[in-house]
């Protein structure tokens, strides 16, 4: 790995950061204190509201010392070689912003306000950092030395990315947009409330909003396994967990040094486990990278047609793809270029033409992953690979 050196400019800004914070003490110490009267008094923001001057201070200095640490780490190219903590980042921040007027507020309360608040921060703070390591935690339970059912393996893979808890939430967000409107047609034919323009309007909106999105949560809630894309709008529960009957997944080991730390994908016969998303290998016919921020998506082709996507949290190039050509060539089974650009319908219409008897995809898709597809397989590359060797010819002659 690239040795990192600290510039002029790094060794600036992280000087900057430190006295933001040790100004940020200043403005704590005087806040909890009582001391330092000027500190105490009162500014007008906006012409609509007042803040005390060690409460101001803090949150700027706050905001400084934000903006120094990640202008330093962006210089010293760590974000651009880690996971992306954009959005825990935004919420420690935020946490911090708000614990200053809070503890303002507190202050006349005594401690039990504080503690009360560094509780709720504590939770919240939690609910944003400690997925992203449960999510290897409950992947590696996968590779138990127990033997696991379909079932169970499928189970595991779905609450890599809690979705269980998502469609649980989602539900609940729908289902308070319910009962506020129900309640507010309650209180408005009982006479309880005074019925005026802008009441109305809000429970026309939040009535239009449940309407709207009724299809969306229901399709969301009712689609089953949603870390086994595309395999999940066609088959059923029962399908799925059929198909991991006797698999058994093993990691695949890196030799860089993030590769190895953030990237755990498993395989086993028949499948891939990737981003936590479960690819099937006997589908998987072409992976294309896109590349954005500190991420990298994987766009599988599968013979049907469909496309199945995934995400690994870190920057896939250089020396670090050419050790990620091992996954791809695990997942798709096939080293040569084919020509399947712009080719998705022609792949639907071959892979119906092997199944007549069967008259929808997921009769399809269920024949097809039941059994040995060795020699589909090799005609979809003999075909598609023949294309690209055509191709490749013409443009010969023509130069």
């Amino acid at each position: 790995m690239e040795k990192r050196k600290l510039s002029g400019k790094i060794i600036l800004k992280l000087a900057g950061a430190f006295f933001a914070l040790a100004y940020l003490g200043f403005c704590l110490y005087a806040g909890m204190t009582g001391k330092f009267p000027n500190m105490h008094e009162t500014e007008h923001i906006m012409h609509f509201s007042e803040i005390k001057n060690w409460v101001g201070g803090g949150m700027s200095a706050i905001l400084v010392a934000a903006l120094c640490i990640n202008s330093a780490l962006n210089d010293w190219k760590i974000q651009k070689e880690n996971r992306k903590f954009l959005f825990p980042s935004f919420l420690t921040i935020f946490l911090l912003l708000s614990f200053l007027p809070l503890l303002d507020a507190y202050l006349d309360t005594g401690w039990i306000g504080i503690v009360l608040y560094a509780g709720i921060a504590a939770f919240i703070f939690g609910i944003a950092w400690l997925p992203q390591h449960l999510n290897q935690r409950i992947a590696r339970r996968l590779l138990r030395d127990e033997p696991m059912s379909g079932k169970q393996q499928v189970q595991i893979i779905d609450w890599i990315h809690f979705y269980p808890v998502k469609k649980l939430l989602v539900f609940g967000v729908w289902g308070f947009g319910v009962v506020l409107v129900l309640r507010g047609i309650w209180v408005m034919a009982a006479g309880e409330i005074e019925v005026d323009q802008a009441f109305s309007l809000f429970l026309l909106g939040t009535a239009a909003l449940v309407a709207a999105f009724f299809q969306k949560m229901k399709r969301y809630i009712c689609t089953p396994y949603r870390n086994i894309p595309v395999l999940n709008q066609l088959l059923s529960k029962n399908q799925l967990e059929h198909l991991l009957d006797g698999e058994k997944f093993e990691p695949m080991s890196f030799e860089d040094a993030a590769m190895k730390q953030y990237l755990d994908i498993y395989r086993s016969q028949n499948w891939m486990l990737i981003g936590g998303k479960l690819l099937s290998k006997k589908l998987a016919l072409r992976v294309t990278l896109d590349r954005s921020g500190s991420n990298t998506f994987l766009n599988v082709l599968y013979l049907n047609g469909m496309t199945a996507k995934a995400k690994v949290e870190l920057e896939i190039r250089g020396n670090r793809y050419q050790e990620f050509t091992s996954v791809l060539k695990e997942l798709t089974g096939c080293e040569g270029a084919l020509q399947l650009h712009g080719k998705e319908e022609q792949l639907k219409q071959k892979f119906a033409s092997f199944f007549p008897e069967q008259t929808s995809d997921r009769e399809r898709l269920a024949v097809f992953l039941s059994q040995d597809v060795t020699q589909i397989r090799q005609e979809y590359i003999q075909t598609f690979s023949h294309l690209a060797d055509h191709r490749k010819k013409k443009r010969s002659r023509q130069e």
